[in-house]
């Protein structure tokens, strides 16, 4: 089917390509820099793909920062302290939390997850072997990838999870394997790991666990999940993958899985922390987490919370809320890091801050990605298209028509724009589908889809209402 439910993160893109910058000695910033950012950036806001986004680049005591777009309907251009959600970047902060509480003393990484859980809430077994801490930060605590989501609302899925709700919803999980085998990627994991911290810290929310041991220490005073009145002023809109306001996410009790909002410029001060070699404790806590925890098939490498690259040196990590992508990377030899924050839940971003972050390391300037742009088709072309088309009797497609053009809706998922290929033939930017009109004479008959390798012919039961 061409829509997925909105209930997720934007999967891991875990082939990030081996590049060689040097290894031992810093780089400069390269003088066309600013303008190869904005050969890759600006065709992202041309073609539509991205409402706003700001990239900014910290080659040693250097730093770059460029905006495009525009951080709201009609406003004005994002900036390095423009606030975004950043997603599953947030599992970094969780991290490095639990590697603040193993250097503190409060826990070690070997304890079995079962001791940080509410008395009688019992984690769920398999293979009577253990889940451990440090198996919640690397996902591979057999936990799966979401909670039961029973009541959620699809605009807003984790606001209803406080903690008690997610200790029990963690209790009554199904493990998927035994903990310790292998990676699956978990946002129940870590943002449970987050709730547990929290708990185990006493502190009074996971905002003021984080204030207190990272954001704080490193002055990221515009880094946090609940916002105050100043910092909502300069937060970006969000735009679903087909540029459609829609709302922010509130993650409650799994915070520490993805509900922390930051600025370029506060996630280039945490970047540029990667660099100290100091003995405090929080230079302590970041580098326990950036050690290789699990290495598993395919080239998966995790420390706490972080990725690590195939070169061995890059620890970058991804996130996507229903409005909002973020990335950053760390090549630490280099003293290079590059974070791009976007107000549109598009995975580009990930291929475009990833070149960006090899060109500051020495390699290749960055190519702009193919885009496919739409061609222009006529309203009274369109309007022939409008109607219902039978899947099978309990799912049908309905194809409506507005200021914007056509858009597809199949039975309880969201309505997602279609672009024109041809007068009948559409793509979805939002997933990898098309759809084919057939025509007889200037009636459209059925509308077939085009996804996975696989077609399904769709055949009209309703049109257009004149």
């Amino acid at each position: 089917m061409p829509h997925e439910k909105p209930l997720r993160f934007v999967p891991l893109v875990l082939s990030f390509a081996t590049f060689a910058p040097a290894q031992d000695a810093r780089v400069a910033l390269p003088r066309e820099l600013g303008a190869e950012i904005d050969a890759v950036c600006q065709p992202l806001v041309d073609a539509g793909l991205l409402v706003g986004c700001v990239v900014g680049v910290a080659c040693g005591d250097e730093h770059l920062v460029r905006g495009y777009g525009v951080r709201s309907a009609g406003g004005q251009e994002p900036s390095a302290t423009t606030l975004f959600e950043i997603g599953s970047v947030s599992k970094v902060f969780t991290g490095v939390l639990l590697a603040s509480a193993v250097v503190r003393g409060e826990v070690k990484l070997d304890d079995a997850a079962q001791t940080l859980m509410p008395d009688g809430v019992e984690l769920p077994k398999r293979d009577d072997a253990p889940m451990l801490l440090w198996h919640l930060a690397t996902h591979t605590s057999g936990l799966p990838r979401l909670p039961d989501m029973e009541g959620a609302d699809p605009a807003d899925p984790y606001a209803h999870f406080a903690a008690d709700r997610l200790f029990e919803a963690a209790s009554h999980a199904k493990l998927r394997r035994a903990p310790g085998t292998a990676y699956e990627y978990s946002n129940l994991g870590v943002g449970l790991l987050g709730a547990m911290l929290v708990r185990k810290a006493g502190a009074a929310s996971f905002d003021a666990l984080l204030r207190e041991r990272i954001t704080g220490p490193l002055a990221m005073a515009d880094t946090a999940v609940e916002l105050d009145a100043a910092r909502r002023e300069r937060f970006a809109a969000p735009f679903d993958a087909d540029g459609s306001p829609c709302r922010p996410w509130r993650l409650a009790a799994l915070a520490g899985a993805g509900g922390i909002r930051s600025t370029v410029d506060d996630m280039l001060r945490f970047a540029v922390a990667q660099f100290a070699s100091g003995d405090s404790e929080l230079d302590r806590a970041m580098g326990l987490a950036r050690e290789k925890r699990h290495e598993g098939k395919g080239g998966i490498a995790l420390g706490l919370g972080w990725h690590i690259a195939r070169d061995a040196e890059t620890r970058w990590h991804n996130g996507e809320t229903g409005g909002f992508h973020a990335w950053i990377g760390v090549h630490r030899p280099s003293h290079v890091a590059v974070c791009m924050l976007a107000n549109t839940a598009r995975g580009e971003v990930d291929a475009v801050a990833e070149s960006i972050l090899r060109r500051a390391c020495g390699g290749p300037a960055p190519k702009p990605l193919a885009i496919e742009k739409p061609v222009a088709v006529g309203r009274a072309a369109l309007a022939r298209l409008v109607g219902e088309y039978e899947m099978s009797p309990e799912a049908k497609f309905t194809i409506t028509l507005d200021e914007r053009g056509l858009a597809a809706r199949l039975t309880g998922q969201p309505s997602l724009r279609i672009h024109a290929r041809s007068s009948t033939e559409f793509f979805y930017r939002a997933v990898d589908a098309a759809l084919v009109f057939e025509l007889d004479g200037e009636v459209a008959t059925a509308v077939v889809l085009h996804q996975n390798g696989q077609e399904i012919r769709c055949t009209r039961i309703v049109a257009a209402t004149k």
